[in-house]
């Protein structure tokens, strides 16, 4: 069935709607469907979120004391954490307000060790218990 609107195709309304959706502009949508590369006018997606890190938060960053429980893995989950708060809210907290960020997602993940470790616990008696002893 062909368009109302000559100039457009069928289902370019909702390719359009897909594309602002995954906050890409609709030329960066066709061009992935058709195995080429983005148009250089638009390689940025148009929400306009980014990898960077505001410099109150890499300040705040820095000068965090973490707990020694905490693995450097869960560091960098917890920084990337703080980053995602960052790119979807666009407002640069106080370096304070970013501490407290930082501590209470510390504090959650602690809690995610510690949780971890006590069932680990309980599930090695059972594990064990449950081996076949050989016939003898």
């Amino acid at each position: 069935m062909l368009s109302s609107t000559p100039s457009r195709q069928p289902g370019e309304d909702f390719r359009r709607k897909v594309a602002a959706h995954w906050g890409v502009t609709y030329a960066q949508l066709e061009a992935l469907a058709l195995g080429e590369d983005p148009p250089t006018s638009a390689s940025e997606p148009s929400n306009g979120r980014s990898d960077a890190m505001p410099p109150n938060l890499t300040a705040s960053a820095g000068e965090y004391l973490w707990m020694h429980e905490l693995p450097c893995e869960l560091r960098l989950i917890v920084l990337e954490q703080a980053r995602q708060h960052y790119a979807f809210t666009r407002v640069d907290l106080p370096r304070e307000e970013w501490r407290r960020i930082l501590t209470g997602l510390e504090r959650e993940a602690l809690a995610l060790v510690a949780h971890r470790a006590r069932t680990d616990a309980a599930e090695e008696p059972a594990r064990s218990a449950r081996k076949r002893q050989p016939r003898t």
